[in-house]
């Protein structure tokens, strides 16, 4: 008996290397295993699965193979609403918040940059990371594919590019998130919203040149880490443009 698998789309780029690019694969079918365990047999995250079929019929991560069949994996397409249930994910995330992976870490800044809530935990290994993503109903953003794999990530995503900006662009144009972006609204280190302060209230904690210069400022009320809009907010700015506009 032999299962035939067909990966649609960019997904067979995501497979382990000795079948990578190869959109039809054949596996023999020796024992029952769900569809979620077969898909991920190929190096492939159900995290990246959008929809499943076999032989035509629309199953779910649990369906059980113990039989020869035709499956095709559909990947997820953008723009992907998390907010909303569907077939594979009836229960969708509460809000729309992320979890940043060590391995994508200065995406989780800009993220924070462009104003959406990125947690990053580099103290974390994988068991405490899915269980802070699964608690916290974060969308869990990495390049470690045995995280993305574990039964608790229900919303995850392997990220493609390799630069940051790069990989920003992604996640937004994955998610549509052009129109929410609030830049620079949250602290580029904690990822706690911002406050604006009095200048007399942190006069004593100013550089003179600062002070000189310089009459609006912000406060992170979590780790008391200042800005104010100097040049650096300009290259931010910059950074942010290609999507600001999109």
């Amino acid at each position: 008996m032999a299962i035939t698998v067909n990966f649609h789309d960019d997904l067979a780029s995501l497979l382990r290397r000795q079948w990578r690019h190869q959109p039809q694969l054949k596996l023999a079918a020796t024992r029952t295993a769900s569809i979620k365990d077969v898909v991920e047999s190929f190096g492939l995250p159900h995290t990246e699965v959008g929809r499943l079929l076999v032989d035509g019929r629309e199953v779910a991560f649990h369906y059980l193979i113990n039989t020869s069949c035709h499956i095709d994996i559909w990947p997820i397409t953008p723009p992907w609403d998390v907010l909303q249930p569907c077939f594979l994910r009836p229960h969708p995330l509460p809000h729309l918040h992320f979890l940043v992976d060590i391995n994508v870490g200065k995406l989780g800044r800009l993220l924070r940059m462009a104003g959406f809530d990125a947690a990053s935990h580099p103290d974390l290994d994988d068991t405490e990371l899915a269980a802070c993503a699964e608690a916290e109903g974060r969308l869990l953003l990495s390049k470690n594919r045995a995280l993305l794999m574990r039964k608790n990530i229900h919303f995850g995503r392997i990220i493609r590019a390799t630069a940051p900006p790069q990989q920003l662009h992604e996640v937004l144009n994955l998610l549509n998130l052009h129109g929410q972006m609030q830049p620079l609204s949250r602290c580029l280190e904690c990822n706690t919203h911002l406050e604006q302060v009095a200048k007399e209230e942190i006069d004593h904690l100013l550089e003179p040149l600062t002070r000189k210069y310089y009459q609006e400022f912000s406060r992170c009320p979590a780790c008391a880490h200042l800005y104010w809009p100097g040049s650096h907010v300009k290259k931010m700015l910059a950074l942010l443009a290609r999507d600001l506009t999109a």
